[in-house]
């Protein structure tokens, strides 16, 4: 590969980072909104309590989330349903994964939960919406 189109393909790259973080960031602090509100603790809703879940949170979204996400992005389209739908199976498998190694829960009984489900397709939609609004651009 010739110098010139490496650097080049290193522009591309470098000028959409930055949209990769803010969305990264956008979908933390709104998960954490969500699990605090729906934990039925609003007096917890302060900077603290969120940056703290925005910290258990942005692990699962990074190692699950954000590749797929890269993946999206060769074929932008913006608020498009499969893609939704494919980060809703892979957050079901990164909430389930989280909870049984984290906080321990019993693999059987986290799956009869509705929580489960709320907070997988919660997580989901909160990054599909980010992603769609920053990163899914026509090129």
């Amino acid at each position: 590969m010739e110098i010139w189109k490496l650097s080049e393909k290193v522009s591309i790259i470098s000028d959409v980072i930055p949209y990769y973080f803010i969305s990264l960031f956008l979908s933390c602090i709104s998960f954490s909104v969500f699990i605090i509100i729906f934990s039925g603790e609003p007096s917890w809703l302060q900077l603290m309590p969120v940056i703290i879940y925005s910290l258990y949170v942005v692990i699962p979204y990074l190692l699950f989330a954000v590749p797929l996400q890269i993946i999206f992005n060769k074929r932008p389209r913006k608020f498009n349903v499969f893609y939704l739908l494919i980060y809703t199976v892979l957050s079901f498998v990164a909430v389930f994964l989280f909870n049984v190694m984290v906080i321990r829960i019993e693999p059987t009984y986290l799956v009869k939960t509705q929580i489960y489900y709320g907070f997988s397709f919660t997580a989901a939609a909160i990054y599909w919406f980010w992603d769609s609004i920053f990163l899914q651009k026509k090129k």
